[in-house]
């Protein structure tokens, strides 16, 4: 191996390390009572040095939401591939969903504080986005959104709204094929229903407790309730007349 390989190697190595540093600290606190200097004595490197890798404190947080963003999304990808019908992609999509929300708690409690207004991601976006739009072509959904190639928007954070939209397309795509083989209404809006069923999974994972102890006298418990919903959305878009 060359000195330039082994130098590659090596950065690549302890930028992972103090990922790894800072993700355990978020893990076991809160953002703002997390410090670079936290981070620093964690990994066991000089403040100095964390700055040659990252820019700031946000920039770390945004590369541990992306980590788990990447994990979503994999496991998103499989479970509608190995389904067969539109109407079935749909209940894959919710369930990986669901599952990640359960096996990765700390990722997705990240998540929505990334998500919480804390770092004004309209404002990143509407700064940074060349343009916003779905398109359709040949009945297939295709992400038609960009970051500004010349602005200097965090990388992370690119490639975190990246994966967001590649979610909403992986939907609209599930619908739209449940469209095709008549397993959901023809008049139903992939795009549309897409960003509800979004919009369903994000406040499934975040039911208040009073909501639930409400659920729990009538005997339905959250995985009961997780199921229950699922049937309710069956209902919606499901082609009865197939």
């Amino acid at each position: 191996m060359s000195i330039r390989d082994r130098r590659k190697r090596e950065k690549k190595q302890r930028r992972s390390d103090i990922i790894n540093a800072a993700e355990k600290l978020f893990f076991s606190g809160v953002y703002d009572d997390v410090s670079m200097n936290d981070i620093a004595n964690e990994v066991e490197l000089s403040k100095a040095t964390l700055y040659l890798y990252f820019n700031n404190k946000e920039e770390l947080f945004f590369s541990i939401v992306l980590r788990g963003t990447l994990i979503l999304n994999s496991t998103i990808k499989d479970e509608v591939q190995n389904s067969e019908t539109g109407i079935d992609k749909v209940s894959a999509f919710r369930k990986a969903y669901h599952n990640f929300t359960q096996e990765y708690p700390d990722y997705m409690r990240i998540y929505k504080y990334f998500q919480s207004g804390r770092f004004d991601i309209k404002k990143i976006i509407d700064e940074n986005y060349i343009y916003d739009v779905i398109t359709e072509i040949n009945g297939e959904f295709r992400a038609a959104t960009d970051f500004d190639k010349d602005n200097t928007a965090d990388e992370y954070l690119k490639r975190i709204m990246e994966l967001r939209s590649e979610r909403l397309i992986i939907m609209c795509n599930s619908i739209q094929k449940g469209i095709e083989d008549g397993t959901i209404r023809p008049d139903v809006d992939p795009v549309e229903a897409a960003v509800l069923l979004s919009s369903i999974s994000k406040k499934m994972s975040d039911i208040p407790p009073d909501h639930e102890k409400i659920l729990e006298s009538r005997g339905i418990d959250h995985d009961k309730f997780v199921a229950d919903v699922e049937k309710f959305i069956k209902h919606m878009i499901m082609n009865y007349s197939n």
